[in-house]
């Protein structure tokens, strides 16, 4: 019979290390500061610390040359800066030391794995028979593509089953890769979310420590205000972020005519860390939004199926995307425990999933509004 006891154990995937974009995301921070408490045990096998210095590098790489597509664009559409000495920096931005840069990374990752003592699995010595048979099975992590790119997530699972059998625990393994939903373990449970688990986690902590109540009193009590703060956070994000795109579907963006926020609110909340100073809690909200762009026809020719839009005909068109996005916001609760006060405020926002606004959405077109 499966123990009741609240699972504590949690081995990352190299997934879920780059979705928080490797040691910047929030999640994973916190994470660390619960694994330095000693509150959870977290564990990488050498094949995810291997696989995560490797997709660092090839992000990097990626980053490089947009920052290069940014310098192109600088110099051949602001051009009227160089007349402004205050504004050199624009035309001078440095060049990358991609090298000096992996060796900080890496050097950064250690420090982070001694501080939330990361324990790292080897796969060496592992036999190759389970596996295999998993692959000609067609089972997860290959299914019936049988793709031999997801070797190496083979054998780092099997590294993480094996142990796990062995001490007879339960962990949480936690992956964005959908190849390991239908994977088959006793011991290893993947998961995509684990802001829930956190929380659940730090709950029952606070609850024996008695400031569960504070906590949660806290945030109901400013939930308004911190949803109006979200819609701020969020538009002014919006609004940087619409202003520095100059195309859409190979046309050209002559301007950004309205941007707007609706309304949402906080739909769930994870107390996703905790100490003697406070908690931060992730904050999830579905927000809509409304961009108007105009875009500029320069050559006058149609670009969409007739048909079902008509010719462009025109110099200018407006161009209505209404999307929206799962946006997880962050916020801050600082307690007082002497005087029995506490107060909140908004911190950060992320997105589970990519934050461009201009990708990934539900969307219409009206033309000629």
């Amino acid at each position: 019979m499966k123990s009741t006891e609240l699972i504590r154990l949690f081995a990352l995937d190299t997934s879920f290390i780059e979705s928080q974009n490797f040691l910047a995301g929030r999640l994973l921070r916190n994470l660390g500061d619960m694994g330095r408490k000693n509150y959870v045990k977290i564990y990488i096998t050498d094949i995810v610390y291997r696989e995560v210095l490797s997709r660092f590098t090839k992000r990097l790489s990626e980053e490089e040359n947009k920052i290069l597509s940014v310098k192109k664009t600088i110099e051949s559409h602001i051009r009227v800066l160089k007349n402004f000495e205050d504004y050199a920096a624009y035309f001078t931005l440095p060049e990358l030391d991609r090298a000096k840069l992996i060796e900080q990374f890496k050097k950064d990752f250690d420090e982070w794995i001694s501080y939330a003592d990361v324990k790292i699995l080897p796969t060496k010595g592992l036999t190759i028979e389970k596996v295999m048979n998993d692959y000609f099975e067609s089972n997860p992590p290959f299914g019936s593509a049988k793709k031999k790119s997801e070797f190496p997530d083979a054998f780092s699972f099997y590294a993480l089953d094996q142990y796990f059998k062995m001490g007879k625990k339960d962990c949480y393994f936690v992956t964005l890769d959908t190849d390991f939903d239908n994977v088959l373990s006793k011991f290893v449970i993947p998961i995509k979310e684990i802001g829930e688990k956190l929380d659940v986690i730090n709950r029952a902590r606070e609850l024996r420590f008695g400031i569960l109540s504070l906590i949660e009193d806290t945030y109901v009590s400013s939930k308004s205000q911190l949803e109006l703060d979200a819609k701020t956070y969020f538009s002014k994000y919006l609004e940087e972020e619409a202003n520095t795109k100059t195309e859409i579907r190979g046309m050209a963006i002559d301007h950004i005519e309205s941007f707007e926020v609706s309304d949402f609110k906080f739909d769930r909340y994870n107390i996703v860390q905790t100490d003697e100073f406070g908690a931060q809690l992730q904050c999830g909200a579905i927000v809509p939004y409304t961009v108007t762009l105009i875009l500029k026809d320069e050559n006058h020719t149609p670009h969409l199926n007739k048909s079902d839009f008509g010719y462009m005909g025109i110099e200018y068109s407006p161009y209505v995307i209404q999307a929206e996005k799962a946006i997880d916001f962050y916020v801050t609760i600082d307690l007082n425990l002497q005087t029995g006060k506490a107060k909140a405020k908004l911190s950060d926002a992320v997105s589970p999933t990519s934050i461009d606004i201009f990708d990934d959405w539900d969307y219409d077109f009206f033309f000629n509004q």
